[in-house]
């Protein structure tokens, strides 16, 4: 016997707006997000957002550098192997949700990135370089291929980075809710959920 597909009013459909948004709905985007950030080198360990309507509505994260081999050349530094592997053994990046909002501005970073700047040749070479005697010269090399680093723009590209991250996950969620709440979806919905007698219009 063929199903005919019933109509759902406009006054039905507002009424259940919000039908598909009551539990977690965003366990799916937090998911793909986690598994993107991975991708890219970064560990999510926590997800806050408020949406979609207040001023100070956005998203953030709790999380850290898991993999400097992905993660740096994301910030356009991937291709100087003396500067991935100094990363690698020494610099710990993680950010932290701050403040009573949810949007990018409200995090905390914490870095940890030793650097040669200001430092001591000598001292700097024994504690960090690969080769720890200050008269080879491999480890002067290393040295100065080190301080050829701009640390405060790789440290404010790192921010940005994140905090890119964080609004492209505010725009994933609020899409996702867009749909959830469409006509189209939640009248599907309705559907599923034989919610006919609801309708005040007696339709």
């Amino acid at each position: 016997m063929e199903t005919v597909e019933r109509e759902v009013s406009q006054a039905l459909i507002d009424k259940h707006r919000d039908i598909n948004v009551h539990h977690d709905w965003w366990d799916s985007t937090y998911e793909m997000f986690k598994e993107n950030m991975q991708a890219k080198g970064i560990e999510v360990d926590k997800i806050y957002f408020s949406g979609f309507w207040s001023q100070g509505d956005g998203a953030c994260f709790e999380g850290s550098v898991c993999d400097w081999e992905l993660f740096l050349p994301t910030i356009g530094e991937g291709d100087n192997p003396v500067l991935m592997r100094f990363a690698k053994d020494t610099w710990r990046v993680s950010v932290s949700h701050s403040g009573h909002y949810y949007h990018e501005n409200c995090t905390h970073f914490s870095m940890e990135m030793p650097n040669p700047d200001g430092e001591h040749d000598d001292w700097f070479i024994e504690r960090f370089c690969v080769y720890t005697d200050p008269d080879d010269f491999r480890a002067k090399a290393e040295l100065a291929v080190l301080r050829s680093v701009d640390y405060e723009s790789i440290e404010n590209a790192i921010v940005e980075n994140f905090r890119s991250h964080m609004r492209d996950l505010y725009r994933q969620l609020e899409k996702e809710h867009d749909y959830l709440t469409s006509d189209e979806v939640v009248a599907e919905s309705i559907r599923a959920n034989d919610l006919f007698d609801d309708d005040e219009d007696g339709e």
